[in-house]
């Protein structure tokens, strides 16, 4: 309909425009069952890496606001002779053309090494990748189709405000086919991490009220084997502004698929939880104070002494000897330098602890008693403690120590012998977007304020994945709209968690803001300046807070402050390693001809399962290449295959083999005598007839 309402606009004759128009009308108001959209607009995106050739499709790079496409009609060295509409030819540098490609129009896309960090070389590498993730999911299908247990997902959520484009034009309420652009939009997305998903994978998208229906239906449409679930996320207690209802929420939509179920956590994410955040089924810190009418000092003096308090860390520090036989006005109020608090009732009077003072001791010692508060009205403090039936069921592993809080005092979770389903309702401040895990986390890492707005909740993130894959501690995690890249760090939080070896694969392009990029164009910065993309989302957002949360180091070098719901510090940073990439565009004639291995060897490496430093792994000879880190094989002589075969036998890790060859004849024969239960693929074959069939599919 949107392509029927263009030719419409070109017809000359007026009265013939408005019948037709007319018709049309009476088209559209009939009602269809079931979700009806424009489902194939056609969509194209700007590819800033892509090499300008003769025949591409190309705008202006410093004319942002003009969608003028020109057609290249031929290359000359630095200038490029571009044809308009009218068939006029211009003469233009070719730097300052940016390629356009129209969906369904096979490209080559491949990863370009950037920076790599690398903490733990034990571990698998996450992958951040700068690109369009629909040219970078038809490159994962390469070799990982059916390969991802877990997709996470927050996509554009098309408020009308516009916060997200659609072939290069941000789309904003006044648009008619906002909502058809959007699910065309995302539908064509789907379809591709339907395939990428295993059998049993899950797929969780977040969104608002603006499309939350249109999505549950195409998720209906699309995932038509699965179980999908809606689950309602508190992420705004205190509600956003606006007519109407004030909004608290937001939604996660989960879809298991082959009969996979949700994965029994601690939480339930709605029962009422403890004060450290955390929910916990038996763990009860008691007050040290005894209650009751009878105990008073009188009754028990041997428990009535003095418990020394550092008020600098609220930590308890000693005890004193028992108040006996004085008059209670003249108990110290200091001892040693330390302020003391004594059991005070609440009528003033002195009464008595339920435990010996080095009983106490040994219990502060251990993490199971604390100074919970402050009684700056009474000068006391109230100090808790784990009592003898909570201990024994530490010691017998029916509780479990997880960590130390900010005031020495051991945190507690059930075994998960006693986990839980998560319920459709979330109701936890930590999954608040503006709290300690969303904006004022993100600052925290980054060491400024709005560089990314409306971060997700890394304890939202996390608790998704929890559900999802918390039993599958090697999962292969995926997030094709990144943003800031919140799934990698709540993937690493799960992973020091429980102990996991989940590997995140991140794809964010490097939009620029438009305010932002509105700004420097005007001081003549544009797309493709260092300077311009240095304002993106990954260069400025997604990047720096991956290294941060790895690190524990701000981009400035300092530690960032502050920790963890549980008490770890954030700057200890997590044993995980990462590889960042930014998607090019190569040459698909050079490819098939074989002159360009080492373009694609970062994709072997991602698809052989992201181990060993890619930066490491070079094309030494023409002959083979088998890197010592990473379990993957390459053969580009099949003259050399009986050598190749020999080295493959000395490398029993290696779990993908390529076989560089013309001939299917040859590869079926080479492929037999391959040891092993290893996949073997046909370079460039596969490669390339990968893209072909996939930009097939998108038209």
């Amino acid at each position: 309909m949107a392509r029927i309402d263009d030719l419409l606009g070109q017809i000359a004759d007026a009265h013939l425009r408005d019948q037709l128009k007319r018709a049309v009308g009476e088209l559209r108001r009939r009602k269809k069952f079931g979700l009806v959209f424009e489902e194939h607009i056609p969509e194209t995106t700007l590819l800033p890496a892509a090499g300008v050739h003769e025949g591409s499709a190309v705008i202006l790079r410093k004319q942002p606001e003009d969608a003028t496409r020109y057609t290249v009609a031929a290359v000359n060295g630095v200038t490029a002779t571009v044809q308009t509409k009218d068939s006029k030819r211009l003469d233009i540098e070719v730097k300052d053309l940016l390629v356009v490609k129209p969906f369904g129009e096979p490209v080559t896309p491949v990863l370009t090494p950037l920076e790599v960090l690398t903490q733990d070389p034990t571990k698998p590498y996450h992958a951040v990748i700068n690109g369009e993730n629909f040219h970078a999911l038809q490159l994962a299908l390469f070799g990982l189709e059916g390969s991802v247990d877990f997709i996470y997902i927050d996509p554009p959520y098309n408020t009308g405000a516009r916060d997200w484009k659609y072939n290069n034009d941000y789309v904003d309420a006044a648009d008619t086919w906002r909502h058809s652009k959007w699910l065309s939009f995302m539908e064509k997305r789907l379809e591709l991490a339907k395939r990428l998903l295993k059998p049993d994978g899950v797929l969780v998208v977040t969104i608002d009220a603006n499309e939350v229906h249109h999505l549950g239906m195409l998720l209906e449409k699309l995932f038509i084997q699965s179980r999908p679930q809606m689950v309602t996320i508190c992420i705004t207690p205190s509600g956003s502004s606006g007519d109407g209802l004030s909004r608290v929420d937001e939604h996660a939509f989960f879809c298991f698929l082959g009969g996979t179920l949700p994965v029994p956590t601690e939480d339930d994410m709605l029962t009422a939880e403890s004060a450290d955040g955390r929910y916990n089924y038996k763990v009860r810190w008691e007050s040290l104070l005894r209650g009751g009418n009878a105990w008073y000092r009188s009754s028990r003096e041997n428990l009535c002494y003095p418990v020394l308090i550092d008020t600098r860390l609220n930590r308890v520090v000693g005890v004193g000897e028992p108040l006996t036989g004085e008059d209670e006005a003249k108990r110290r109020k200091t001892i040693g330098g330390y302020r003391v608090a004594w059991p005070l009732r609440a009528d003033g009077k002195l009464g008595i602890w339920r435990v010996e003072g080095a009983t106490l001791m040994a219990l502060v010692e251990k993490g199971y008693a604390y100074v919970s508060s402050q009684d700056d009205a009474g000068g006391t403090w109230t100090i808790r403690y784990l009592m003898s039936g909570t201990i024994e069921k530490i010691a017998s592993g029916e509780l479990v120590v997880t960590g130390v809080g900010d005031r020495g005092q051991v945190l507690i979770s059930s075994d998960i012998g006693r986990r839980t389903i998560a319920k459709t309702l979330w109701h936890r401040g930590r999954h608040t977007a503006g709290g300690i895990g969303g904006t004022q986390l993100l600052s925290a890492f980054l060491g400024e304020r709005d560089v990314f707005t409306f971060p997700k909740s890394v304890y939202a993130v996390r608790d998704c994945i929890e559900v999802a894959v918390g039993d599958r501690r090697d999962a292969l995690v995926l997030d094709f709209f990144a943003g800031s890249g919140t799934t990698l760090h709540a993937t690493a939080l799960l992973n020091a968690q429980d102990g996991g070896r989940r590997r995140c694969i991140l794809v964010t392009n490097n939009e620029v803001q438009e305010e932002r990029a509105a700004a420097l164009n005007r001081h003549g910065f544009f797309r493709g300046d260092p300077h311009f993309e240095a304002a993106g989302i990954f260069e400025s957002a997604t990047r720096p807070r991956v290294k941060a949360a790895l690190t524990g180091n701000r981009p400035d070098g300092t530690p960032v402050p502050g920790e963890y719901i549980g008490g770890r510090a954030h700057a200890e940073g997590f044993s995980e390693n990462a590889a960042f990439f930014r998607m090019d565009y190569a040459d698909a004639d050079v490819l098939e001809l074989g002159h360009s291995l080492k373009d694609i060897v970062p994709v072997l490496w991602l698809v052989a399962g992201g181990h060993g430093d890619p930066n490491t792994i070079t094309v030494k000879d023409d002959v083979m290449l088998l890197p010592e880190q990473s379990p993957f094989a390459v053969l580009l002589d099949e003259d050399r295959f009986k050598v190749f075969v020999v080295a493959l036998c000395k490398r029993p890790d290696l779990t993908h083999v390529w076989l560089v060859t013309d001939s299917e004849r040859a590869f079926a024969r080479m492929r037999e005598q391959v040891p092993g239960d290893r996949f073997v693929g046909m370079l460039y074959r596969d490669y390339l007839r990968n893209f072909r069939i996939n930009a097939e599919a998108a038209q």
